[in-house]
């Protein structure tokens, strides 16, 4: 679904935040996603919530407006697959003077071991958590690279460091951290930043339908006693998003739990 439709909403502020930065936020409206928003906006940001589910956004825009900061998010129906989708998420950000910070949040976990893997499955996965992202940091470059500045974090997972049946998310999300190094040798000299945030286990809707088994031996696995939260997450990403002199990072936000598996276990 394109977004045209959302620009009217966002017209009327053009220019009205510019010395502020602007930073679009892709799948804005999930667990982590809704934390991230609530996090730029409390930094001073004018963000634009951008995802797939329309009532998702408003939800989201609503509960930041009714925290306080009304003219500071802005609602945007974005599919990252699609090109006229991403090009109009874009323009809505340029008629607010951005972005300055590009999140994509964006991202889907469906996976199966790779004897019933469905083909069209692994292409949808590498789309939406990988080639969308890209494609967005494309489109984004530019205004960055003529400004002078600017920020991309990447959401990539712990699973990029392997993930027993989970080989077509960890392939995305393992070429996103490698083309965050890349795109970080590539755009550091226009003053841009590309960083990556890896969460490890996050209580969110996409974690609520773990069988029970697995999310007690995957909080055992966790060096901290606890699953992470969406907060967690927003910390790091707001770090990244203001740090002018860390690029080609992966910050891994996980307990602990890459560092290997705790005595405990």
């Amino acid at each position: 679904m394109t977004a045209p439709e959302s620009a009217p909403a966002t017209a009327s502020v053009t220019g009205a935040h510019r010395a502020g930065r602007v930073a679009l936020v892709t799948g804005g409206a999930g667990g982590i996603g809704r934390a991230i928003c609530a996090r730029l906006v409390a930094e001073g940001a004018t963000v634009v919530v951008a995802d797939l589910d329309r009532d998702a956004v408003e939800a989201t825009v609503g509960d930041i407006t009714s925290a306080g900061q009304p003219a500071q998010a802005h609602p945007l129906v974005l599919d990252v697959t699609d090109p006229a989708s991403r090009s109009a998420a874009i323009d809505v950000c340029a008629g607010l003077g951005g972005p300055d910070v590009l999140v994509n949040c964006a991202g889907v976990l469906r996976d199966a071991r790779v004897g019933k893997l469905d083909p069209g499955l692994f292409r949808r996965l590498l789309e939406i958590n990988l080639l969308g992202p890209l494609a967005l940091v494309r489109l984004a470059a530019p205004g960055m690279a003529q400004r002078g500045r600017g920020a991309v974090v990447n959401l990539a997972s712990r699973a990029w460091l392997g993930t027993f049946g989970s080989t077509a998310y960890s392939t995305a999300k393992g070429g996103l951290v490698g083309a965050t190094r890349s795109l970080a040798l590539e755009l550091g000299r226009c003053g841009i930043t590309v960083n990556a945030v890896a969460p490890g286990f996050v209580e969110t809707p996409m974690t609520d339908g773990l069988p029970p088994e697995i999310r007690r031996r995957t909080l055992d696995a966790i060096p901290v006693g606890r699953a992470g939260h969406p907060d967690d997450v927003a910390g790091a990403v707001a770090y990244l998003a203001r740090a002018p002199y860390v690029t080609g990072q992966v910050l891994v936000v996980c307990g602990g739990r890459s560092i290997g598996d705790p005595y405990a276990a």
